[in-house]
């Protein structure tokens, strides 16, 4: 029961991490605002051609004054104009393809997928034109396909890289697709009655060459040459395919590059992109005599997300429903009137969204004793439309334009206002029920340790009932007021937690033994590893620190054992220094990474030959097979980038072996140390088959140490006299933590020398190369949550096997472990971030979800530590015999 509820307070409390900052912004049900022609407006041109050069930036672009890009320099001495696109970070491709043609920029609640879809449907530019083809990447038509099209589907023409003949041919396959299309009289009948229409050329080359070369390589301007040839040829053939000079042209980028050919972080070179506007409708800029490319601070920009709008402008459409951006002025050939009105409908579409949230709060019962957005309400909306059309008829179409830009950044600030309202009261409460189930905890280690038995107060009681009367209280006016139900959910969690935590008070004595000390003993911890695994990058400093601490009786009495797991102990420290310290990490050592995997795999083998482990025939006969053919399928991966169907085959059945053949030897290994021998090299077999490098030769040797560490200490611990006397709670107490703290700390350890850092990890189907053939981000994410799982599940089979105040106090340690890794998580909670750089988005994220994603790791090891482990032996200290364990706990172990 205890571990139920474990399981569900973690999962409520990851869930509010998620409801208190990637809450989706979109807004449903919303509807689109007239056309231009139904303003009575004709619009400048009817089709718009767009070019998306993926990862090119400003500064690339506007380099030696265009001499980088000569066919762009001759269109531009005629006609268009030249500015920079400002995107925002996260600069990656998705969020740069939703801002341009969405007009907001990527939902928060993308980036908990890592920004690879939106959890929300959407509209765009695309939708609203209704005839629109596009010739991209899959990945890219991925992101629009799907979204609802109200009857007219969007239409595209994709490639995947490794179906084209070349490397570096993505934009010669878009070129030479568009030119196919238009040579095809039925295609250009058909599109030229298509008004309005959209046109998108994805261009992805010179994201891929600024990835292998960097933009400031010969091979990376010589590729943009050809690009930008390219982009002059398009245009080219649509002005005499369509010949009706009513064709808009726009290049731009979805985001841009830094130096080192990195993208997705807030640097300039980064965030500004080029564009250039040219055909039908584009207001020509001055310029000077011999056309320069016009350069800071001199150029004009714009936000990425202001395309949208500006584009629809264009065309005659209104701005997509979800757009979050004004228009910009001045980039339009149209008369004043057709601005204005282009403004006119964009300030509606963003009155429509805030008219939506205001009017959920309004109608509430409690919304005037509650805070509210003073500078905008329902009334001053209903007068916009009116005073609009009264300027406009009066011919004050300047005075116009300027109260629609008055309204429509109050519009923006009252929809970031009332999106982020309740953001405080959700911390507070979250904060609330942190602290609530700390108390709980506490609650139930103060009860294990002691001998007595306590008897707890049960839900049956009439602080229950009052609890439960301000939570009926609460719901009901969390109703009233209109609040979203996951929202009002978490707002009450605390109320529920408190009604855990009360029924685990004691009838008699006291609530918490030792407070202070459980303080100390939950805090210095979780600031020791949150400070040197995450902020300091120390780690190996408090590692080796901790492990000679944890072992310092042994030093006093030398032995082979002893200096042998110094060694160990050492190469561990060395190892997390150089991973966390030096760029690159082992990757600095000469080796290639199959030749680091085969050593492994060798090691996997030889390991238990050097501990003398002794095995039946069967399990060194069925490892050693799955080690060979898993060798094989690395060499088939790593030169013809495929794996036998048979290395499948063998794979799979060896995972299904690894665990059920702990439960068919069991009744043959009925000592706790032989069955962990089992369980040890059948999971370091897998783990080899899920490493890519230096994964499981580095886990391999802390495993090693950590059971060499775990034999010294307990050979210490049997010289002491006093061992026989009753342990008090306050000496409980601190065995409890400090093992807590030995299990979080080894999880850690060997999380970084598996080589995994989710910030900048992406499931990488190399992960599950031996087991499935194509990419899939749910078995690859599940073996690689495997693969993070099997060094604590070792540990924790270790310590079960080794130590019998483990054995018999695993719950209470297992809390501390809790305690310890929920105020971590409880620091990072305060400091998520769900705006700006993807990298620091991902970092945040990530060792948050870690710190609660070890809790999940640790409650499984657990029950698999003791499904593995049932009715062994294991040596009592200081005696020969044995005593058994017969899959029962102590009576403390097994209370609710």
């Amino acid at each position: 029961m205890w571990k139920l509820q474990a399981l569900v307070v973690h999962i409520l409390l990851m869930g509010s991490i998620l409801s208190t900052y990637f809450q989706p912004t979109i807004l449903p049900h919303l509807v689109p605002q007239k056309t231009m022609p139904e303003m009575g407006l004709e619009p400048p041109a009817n089709r718009l051609v767009v070019f998306v050069t993926d990862g090119l930036r400003a500064a690339s672009f506007l380099a030696n004054n265009g001499s980088d890009v000569p066919d762009l320099k001759d269109i531009y001495r005629k006609q268009g104009r030249i500015g920079i696109s400002r995107t925002c970070a996260p600069t990656m491709t998705r969020p740069g393809h939703i801002a341009i043609f969405g007009g907001f920029n990527e939902d928060p609640a993308a980036a908990l997928v890592n920004f690879r879809y939106n959890p929300s449907n959407f509209d765009t530019v695309f939708n609203r034109s209704r005839h629109m083809i596009g010739w991209a990447h899959s990945y890219i038509k991925g992101y629009f396909i799907k979204l609802p099209h109200g009857g007219a589907p969007l239409r595209f023409d994709s490639y995947m890289e490794k179906d084209l003949p070349a490397k570096l041919s993505c934009d010669k396959w878009a070129f030479d697709k568009v030119a196919n299309f238009l040579a095809n009289g039925d295609n250009v009948r058909e599109w030229r009655n298509h008004k309005p229409a959209v046109f998108l050329v994805y261009l992805a080359d010179m994201d891929i060459a600024a990835h292998r070369f960097k933009p400031l390589s010969t091979e990376f301007f010589r590729k943009l040459q050809h690009t930008q040839r390219g982009i002059r040829n398009t245009y080219e053939l649509f002005e005499r395919v369509f010949n009706d000079s009513r064709t808009a042209y726009l290049m731009t980028s979805d985001h841009g590059m830094n130096n080192e050919g990195i993208h997705g972080g807030g640097s300039s070179f980064e965030v500004e992109t080029p564009l250039f506007m040219w055909g039908a409708g584009v207001k020509r800029e001055e310029i000077d005599l011999e056309a320069n490319f016009p350069q800071k601070p001199n150029i004009s920009q714009v936000d990425q997300n202001q395309l949208a709008p500006l584009m629809s402008a264009l065309i005659g459409l209104p701005p997509p429903m979800n757009n979050l951006a004004l228009m910009p002025l001045g980039y339009l050939n149209v008369s004043d009137e057709y601005e204005a009105v282009a403004l006119h409908l964009n300030v509606l579409q963003l009155l429509s969204q805030a008219q939506i949230l205001m009017r959920r709060h309004e109608e509430a019962m409690f919304y005037k004793w509650l805070p509210k957005f003073g500078k905008l309400h329902l009334d001053l909306i209903d007068q916009y439309a009116p005073q609009f059309d009264f300027l406009k008829a009066a011919g004050n179409l300047t005075e116009a334009m300027e109260m629609c830009q008055e309204f429509g950044k109050l519009a923006k600030q009252c929809l970031a206002y009332y999106h982020e309202y309740y953001q405080i009261p959700l911390i507070v409460s979250t904060s609330l029920s942190y602290l609530i189930w700390f108390y709980c905890l506490l609650l139930q280690l103060t009860r294990l340790s002691k001998r007595e038995k306590v008897q707890r107060r049960g839900f049956m009681t009439f602080s229950t009932l009052i609890l439960v009367m301000i939570g009926i209280l609460l719901v009901t006016m969390l109703e009233l007021q209109n609040v979203p139900h996951i929202t009002a959910f978490y707002l009450i969690l605390p109320v529920g937690m408190l009604i855990m935590a009360q029924a685990e008070r004691p009838v008699k004595g006291y609530w918490i033994l030792h407070p202070l000390w459980n303080f100390g003993f939950i805090l210095l911890p979780a600031v020791l590893m949150m400070s040197m695994a995450f902020i300091f990058k120390h780690l190996w400093m408090l590692y080796g620190i901790s492990v000679l601490l944890n072992n310092r009786r042994a030093l006093r009495r030398p032995s082979v054992k002893l200096l042998i797991w110094l060694c160990l102990a050492l190469l561990v420290t060395v190892l997390l220094f150089v991973e966390q310290r030096i760029k690159k990490g082992l990757g600095n050592i000469p080796l290639q990474g199959f030749h680091v995997l085969y050593i492994s795999m060798v090691l996997a083998i030889v390991r238990p030959l050097i501990l003398g482990h002794r095995h039946d025939p069967r399990v060194w006969t069925i490892n050693t097979v799955a080690m060979l053919v898993g060798a094989y399928g690395v060499y088939q991966y790593m030169v013809y980038e495929s794996v036998s169907a048979y290395v499948y085959a063998v794979t799979w059945s060896f995972l299904f072996f690894a665990f059920l053949s702990i439960a068919y030897f069991a009744k043959s290994l009925p000592e706790a140390r032989k069955r962990l021998e089992l369980i040890t090299i059948n999971m370091i077999t897998v783990l080899s088959l899920l490493t890519n490098s230096w994964s499981c030769l580095n886990v391999q040797i802390v495993i090693t140490e950590f059971i060499i560490g775990l034999e010294v200490y307990e050979q210490s611990k049997r010289t002491k006299a006093t061992e026989d006397v009753e342990i008090k709670s306050l000496k409980n107490i601190k065995g409890f933590y400090r093992y807590g703290y030995m299990i979080l700390l080894y999880f850690f350890v060997a999380f970084f020398l598996a080589g995994h850092w989710l910030s900048s990890f992406l499931f990488k189907s190399t992960t599950a190369r031996l087991f499935y053939p194509h990419f899939s981000l749910y078995i690859a994410g599940s073996l690689v949550m495997l693969k993070i799982l099997l060094p604590s599940l070792i540990c924790i089979c270790a310590l079960y096997a080794m130590v019998p105040f483990v054995r018999q106090n695993s719950r209470s340690i297992l809390i501390c472990a809790f305690l310890i890794s929920d105020a971590m998580g409880l620091y990072k909670y305060y400091f998520v971030r769900n705006r700006g750089s993807w990298k620091r988005i991902r970092s945040c994220m990530d060792q948050i979800l870690l710190t609660h994603a070890v809790n999940f790791m640790l409650l499984g090891g657990l029950c698999l530590a003791k499904i593995f482990l049932c009715n062994t032996t294991m040596e009592k200290p200081g005696r020969k015999r044995a005593r058994t364990s017969r899959g029962t706990l102590a009576a403390d172990e097994t209370e609710a």
